[in-house]
């Protein structure tokens, strides 16, 4: 007798009575629970390394990314987060108005040149991705100083005194998608990042010709932008360096 008592006392963890019906609900939830806070876990980790592996650039989910750093740029992120509708007919509203604004600015579009009046006004009455030249154009005309970044190269618009400059970044997303196949993003500009930036890219002294005539150059000269560019100066055939027009014509298909 006193063995059956054992046996049945071993198998009341297996009954499916009231109680142990509890206890397994109990501990199924207790397990989702945690699982739940795993995930969740996982997913705020996955967030803070994206965030971090882009240094912190905010690129709009907008189409138009390159247009809506620059209602940022100009009005500030609250104004920004505070359009319920973000959309291309806001967008074009907005843009329009700038038509206006060029033509009565029409000295600052031809000091900074850019690009011609007609094309700066052609891209925002018409087009639905902002370019880099009207971009750095309504830059000017509103006074905002901006280092752009593009593939190892920088280039520098500087329209103030004030230490105030925001970094703009475009990264390629492949070809038929967004501003000519890229997003944009900003950061307001920390020194240190902006000493690395003209410390290890290439700069740009002109948007639409980032290198001038062969004979501008030393040899030198140009064995330093392909340091930067990150192109191989020597040659592999022979193993010695570069001669200067191969140097040169590297830089050129970079391009």
């Amino acid at each position: 007798m006193t063995l059956c008592n054992d046996v049945i006392n071993d198998l009341q963890y297996y009954i499916l009575d009231d109680n142990n019906i509890k206890k397994a609900l109990e501990m199924n939830i207790n397990n989702n629970v945690k699982n739940n806070i795993i995930q969740k876990n996982d997913k705020t980790d996955k967030i803070d390394k994206k965030q971090t592996n882009e240094n912190n650039f905010f690129f709009p989910k907008e189409k138009d990314t390159l247009f809506w750093c620059f209602y940022i740029i100009k009005n500030g992120d609250v104004k920004y987060d505070s359009i319920y509708h973000k959309n291309e007919v806001l967008a074009s509203q907005i843009k329009i108005e700038y038509v206006e604004k060029i033509r009565k600015e029409k000295q600052t579009v031809k000091t900074y040149k850019f690009d011609t009046i007609s094309n700066i006004e052609s891209n925002l009455a018409n087009d639905k991705i902002l370019n880099i030249k009207t971009f750095l154009t309504l830059c000017a005309i509103e006074n905002i100083n901006i280092l752009y970044t593009h593939n190892k190269t920088y280039y520098e618009l500087l329209t103030n005194d004030t230490d105030n400059i925001f970094i703009v970044n475009s990264l390629d997303k492949g070809i038929g998608s967004g501003s000519f196949g890229k997003k944009y993003g900003y950061q307001l500009n920390t020194k240190d990042y902006a000493n690395n930036i003209k410390s290890s890219l290439y700069k740009l002294d002109n948007i639409d010709k980032p290198l001038k005539a062969i004979s501008y150059y030393k040899v030198e000269d140009l064995i330093k932008i392909c340091n930067k560019l990150v192109i191989e100066t020597i040659n592999k055939q022979n193993g010695k360096e570069k001669l200067k027009k191969e140097l040169y014509e590297a830089i050129i298909q970079y391009f």
